[in-house]
């Protein structure tokens, strides 16, 4: 099925794994169970490859590296359980960090796979332009009761993560495409910022507005530096998203409970708003982190550790903070082993940039590695199955393309 150590995989699994691929961004925001059934079969076909060919991720060059960061990770995760319970730990937590110990074969399922690049950003699209649809939808539904956050069948702030993520993808080649492909591209990018915006996800707006800044700076030079013409057109196209944004009562009274929200924190008010309770969860976990700093209290008791040094209720699955979680949960050594799988790609994908034969896909993995260092702010970036699933999968497909083989080494 798979000839990988003879050259290229056959035409049938190729097509396989590519409709696969290109379904995934299409579906991962609306039909949950569904993204996650395309992991399984990839993750099937990266064992039918291993066990038929008898490769091993960990020794293929462009795959070492993403193979030791995953699981690495993974690996750290369950440490941490077994230093603080033992054979006592629930087992069972680590399944949400299950992606990142099958992240090596599913990776070989999708080595050497010949992905069209402008329909991997063609599904980013017409994934945005279903979830504009279903948000838009659910608002408009919504009116008359007590607002409520529309964001699929998703919580929202995964939805809006992920949401983020797909809207700067999708963005990659905008310079370089069709008239046709711009106007789709245009679309796309309006329903991914509407669905954004009415997801009422403070964290991903944040993310929104560091991850504009970021793709500004990748596209400068390339495009932008001696286009006087097309800076202005994408400053007025910046500006204009911005001010109507904020002038959405969805938006000011997010901004206005958020500072309420910290004021009422600072005063020590005993009713705290979530942003309060963001803020108490912090400045406690941090507190608790030192009393053991090196291996933590073990994953997905990071919040139990919190709740004996507070009388406020800490009634979430994490700390709303992907770093503080993971330095209570693991440690320092928890906390680095997060920092290795963000930054290391992020470092690789920024010094291929220069390479012309792998800017676009450079330009995605520096957008892909910066996006979910900034959901891990206020939001648990690694915490939930299809935001793991989402990583996996586009790091598995990105980082190998940018990483040239022994082979192909002068």
């Amino acid at each position: 099925m798979n000839d990988a150590h003879l050259g290229q995989p056959s035409q049938k699994y190729s097509d396989l794994v590519i409709a696969l691929i290109l379904a995934f961004p299409i579906i991962i925001n609306s039909v949950k169970i569904v993204s996650s059934l395309i992991l399984l079969i990839l993750l099937g076909l990266g064992i039918y490859i291993a066990l038929k060919n008898k490769q091993n991720p960990f020794k293929i060059p462009e795959l070492k590296l993403f193979s030791y960061l995953t699981v690495g990770y993974f690996g750290v995760m369950l440490l941490s359980g077994l230093v603080a319970d033992g054979l006592n730990y629930d087992f069972h937590h680590l399944g949400r960090k299950l992606q990142f110990l099958l992240a090596p074969l599913i990776a070989l399922a999708i080595f050497r796979i010949d992905i069209p690049l402008n329909k991997l950003l063609l599904s980013f699209k017409i994934g945005l332009i279903i979830i504009g649809v279903v948000t838009t939808s659910q608002y408009f539904f919504q009116l008359g009761e007590e607002w409520a956050r529309p964001a699929g069948m998703m919580n929202p702030n995964i939805f809006g993560d992920i949401a983020v993520a797909m809207l700067f993808l999708s963005i990659t080649k905008v310079f370089t495409e069709t008239p046709k492909e711009q106007v789709t591209t245009l679309i796309g990018a309006i329903c991914g910022v509407v669905a954004i915006i009415l997801s009422g996800s403070r964290g991903s707006w944040v993310s929104m507005l560091i991850l504009s800044v970021v793709w500004f700076v990748i596209i400068y030079k390339q495009y932008l530096y001696n286009n006087t013409k097309l800076k202005l057109v994408i400053f007025s196209l910046f500006t204009a998203m911005l001010l109507l944004a904020s002038s959405t009562q969805i938006v000011q009274n997010k901004i206005t409970t958020a500072i309420t929200g910290v004021q009422g924190w600072h005063t020590g008010d005993g009713k705290l708003s979530s942003t309060g309770e963001r803020l108490n969860m912090w400045t406690i976990g941090l507190e608790v982190a030192k009393k053991s700093p090196w291996i933590g209290y073990g994953y997905r008791n990071a919040n139990d550790a919190v709740q004996k040094y507070t009388q406020q209720d800490v009634g979430y699955t994490h700390l709303h903070n992907e770093y503080i979680t993971n330095l209570v949960s693991a440690g320092a050594i928890g906390l680095l082993s997060l920092l290795a799988l963000l930054f290391i790609p992020l470092r690789i994908f920024y010094k291929k940039l220069k390479n012309e034969n792998a800017y676009y896909y450079a330009s995605m993995g520096v957008l892909l590695s910066v996006s979910y260092i900034t959901f891990g702010f206020t939001h648990i970036a690694f915490g939930e199955e299809h935001v793991n699933a989402f990583y996996v999968l586009f790091l598995g497909l990105l980082l190998p393309r940018v990483i040239p083989s022994k082979s192909n080494l002068p």
